[in-house]
């Protein structure tokens, strides 16, 4: 199996795992059965002086898995769309994490929409966006009907000849 990591330098399965997958300077590609190991640069092949980019990267080779410590949600969603499954790392160590994998004791990492941290939701995915939407209407509000264009104070004289308003 090839497991990718992101790595400051290449020192093979002695590498210590890069803090932030997109930012590394270099993807260490291991092959768990040889234990070789080979560095690929963080950036477009065709366009090196771009800067950082683990799409490009990335892109065309054959991996079983990328084993990183931080990752944002968007790269996470881009690299299970191009197929490489993304796990989460147990220690700063290449040798370690390749024998927790070999164990199967690593967690996939699941985008978790953090992008939306902070914002409002619906009841179905809560955010925390640090104020309340559970509060009482007032009963003298004016409630509005939609469907005649009427609330509790103005009627819609039009809809209510039709007697849409009560």
């Amino acid at each position: 199996m090839k497991l990718c990591f992101p790595v400051i330098t290449d020192e093979g399965m002695a590498s210590t795992i890069y803090g932030h997958f997109s930012s590394a300077p270099y993807y260490l590609v291991v092959d768990t059965v040889t234990r070789q190991s080979n560095a690929i640069a963080n950036c477009d092949p065709q366009n090196p002086d771009a800067g950082c980019n683990p799409f490009l990267a990335l892109n065309c080779l054959q991996l079983d898995g990328i084993i990183a410590d931080g990752i944002g949600d968007v790269t996470v969603r881009l690299m299970n769309t191009i197929g490489f499954k993304v796990l989460e790392t147990e220690s700063a160590s290449v040798a370690e994490n390749v024998a927790l994998f070999e164990q199967n004791a690593l967690a996939e990492v699941i985008s978790c929409d953090s992008h939306l941290e902070g914002r409002c939701s619906d009841d179905e995915a809560p955010r925390t966006c640090n104020h309340t939407h559970d509060h009482e209407h007032d009963d003298d509000e004016p409630v509005f009907r939609e469907e005649t264009g009427c609330d509790s104070d103005h009627c819609n004289p039009e809809k209510c000849e039709l007697g849409h308003c009560s």
